[in-house]
């Protein structure tokens, strides 16, 4: 188990970090790291913990009688907060209900601004906070406990790469330079011709069927021509029957 010490060190790193993370195009919840950036097995184990602990301030308070305690010790330092029997415990009821389902480290960390007048969110200090009031200052101050939760995970959850060496990138281009100079993959035995060698072998085509027009139309007549045709149509016929 980590000492508090080493939870904290871990916890001023995340910033650090963090900051070293990029972003994955086109997939915006996904980053990742070289692997000198990256943080170490031991930073990792730390961030866990912190992780955990941050959970834990972030789940909701199940008891009533911690946020009485906490709400009307911030009612004792205004007057016109103080009740008396019912009204006290209508009020006190009130808050309570604004207070609902948010955690036990929001709750007292806005009871504490608002007694040393240093809340988040603006307030008249010459007046007790109302229930809303109260919940939307629990609420702000939760905005960097999440921030931070966020933080680690996307810091554990990055992917982690081996940056290429300038020899291995000079290899790469080496290679894809000799393929491109030779027109494809003749390793393989595919060749993909250039653009040149494909209109010039189109030019032939059309040379060779026009040569051979001409010489079928030059060695006879139409009627030799004609004739010619009608001997491969009957030949056709006679292999479909």
């Amino acid at each position: 188990m980590l000492s508090p010490a080493e939870v904290s060190q871990a916890e001023a790193k995340i910033s650090a970090l963090h900051g070293k993370l990029a972003p994955v195009d086109g997939q915006p919840i996904r980053f990742c790291v070289p692997l000198a950036m990256a943080a170490t097995t031991a930073e990792r184990r730390a961030l866990s913990a912190v992780a955990e602990r941050v959970r834990a301030e972030l789940a909701p308070i199940p008891r009533r009688d911690h946020v009485d305690a906490m709400v009307s010790r911030v009612l004792l330092g205004f007057e016109q907060g103080r009740g008396r029997g019912a009204e006290e415990e209508v009020l006190i009821s009130e808050y309570i209900s604004a207070l609902k389902d948010l955690p036990l480290a929001g709750i007292h960390g806005a009871a504490e601004r608002f007694r040393s007048g240093t809340t988040l969110l603006p307030w008249s200090r010459w007046w007790r906070p109302s229930p809303a009031e109260f919940a939307a200052e629990a609420r702000e101050g939760l905005i960097p406990l999440r921030a931070k939760l966020v933080h680690i995970r996307q810091i554990l959850d990055a992917e982690v790469y081996v940056q290429p060496t300038d020899e291995y990138r000079a290899k790469v281009q080496a290679a894809a330079a000799a393929w491109l100079n030779r027109g494809g993959d003749t390793e393989h035995g595919h060749i993909r011709p250039t653009p040149e060698a494909l209109a010039a072998a189109r030019e032939d085509a059309l040379h060779e069927h026009g040569a051979q027009f001409r010489e079928v139309a030059g060695g006879g007549s139409l009627a030799q021509l004609a004739a010619r045709l009608d001997a491969k149509a009957a030949a056709h016929k006679e292999r479909a029957a």
